[in-house]
């Protein structure tokens, strides 16, 4: 038994080894990075640090991604991904080899959400306090931001997680009962 178990086992993990042939992004310098990219960082994020550079085998057409599985070197890549690093979170911008932005993933801890969040949280839970909130926006080009909460509330030895978009509608609640455990 023990033995069919460890077959079992190998078997499972060479299996996990052998699906993890297709690389989604790939570390590169900014070197690499085209200058068409460079310039837009520069006019639009020069205030932030980057963190890194990835190149990503993806192509975008129309409204449609597509995996691009023909990469042979690193002048076929056609999308590129940046990652900065703001003082209060994160932003990764993914952009086309023109430098044209494709899409924004921003995250923020503990900034003030707005007024609708802030009325609907005081509405909903009457006497709960905000002891730290997060802030996730993405925005694909030429489509409306998404803007989403992650609040966490406590009341006495209860707290809870809340999710909320920018509207103030509530998405969903975890609670956590009695945290002094």
């Amino acid at each position: 038994m023990k033995k069919i178990f460890l077959g079992l086992l190998t078997l499972g993990i060479a299996m996990h080894s052998y699906g993890q042939d297709t690389v989604f992004k790939v570390k590169i310098k900014k070197e690499t990075v085209p200058t068409t990219i460079i310039e837009s960082i520069d006019n639009d994020y020069g205030n932030l640090e980057i963190i890194e550079f990835y190149a990503l085998p993806i192509e975008y057409i129309e409204e449609d991604v597509y995996i691009n599985d023909d990469i042979e070197s690193e002048e076929d890549y056609e999308t590129f991904q940046v990652k900065f690093k703001g003082e209060q979170g994160s932003l990764v911008v993914t952009y086309n080899k023109e430098g044209e932005e494709l899409s924004t993933v921003e995250h923020l801890k503990n900034v003030a959400p707005n007024i609708q969040v802030r009325e609907a949280v005081a509405k909903s839970f009457p006497g709960w306090i905000l002891t730290k909130d997060y802030y996730k926006m993405t925005h694909f080009a030429n489509k409306k931001a998404k803007e989403r909460y992650k609040l966490i509330l406590k009341k006495g030895d209860n707290e809870k997680v809340v999710f909320m978009d920018e509207k103030g509608e509530i998405l969903k609640v975890h609670k956590k009962i009695n945290t002094n455990l």
